[in-house]
């Protein structure tokens, strides 16, 4: 997962909040199949995200890439 950067033309790296540092798939089990991670910006600005997946060809995300607006979480 890439790190959320402010709309600046800098585009500085800052840590992020996220609900899980990990998914976890499971082929038996379906209900593992649509999990929802909840991302967090604590700053005073909106920030800009983009979820990076390893295999992309097995997994999508609904939403890869947004803005969250300042002190607001998103769900994706």
């Amino acid at each position: 997962m890439s790190l959320p950067t402010h709309l600046t033309s800098n585009a500085s790296q800052l840590p992020f909040f996220c609900s899980s540092n990990s998914l976890l798939f499971y082929l038996d089990d379906p209900s593992t199949f649509s999990q929802v991670l909840t991302l967090y910006n604590p700053y005073d600005f909106v920030v800009r995200y983009k979820v990076l997946c390893t295999a992309p060809k097995k997994y999508s995300v609904a939403e890869p890439q947004g803005e969250i607006r300042a002190q607001h979480s998103v769900d994706t």
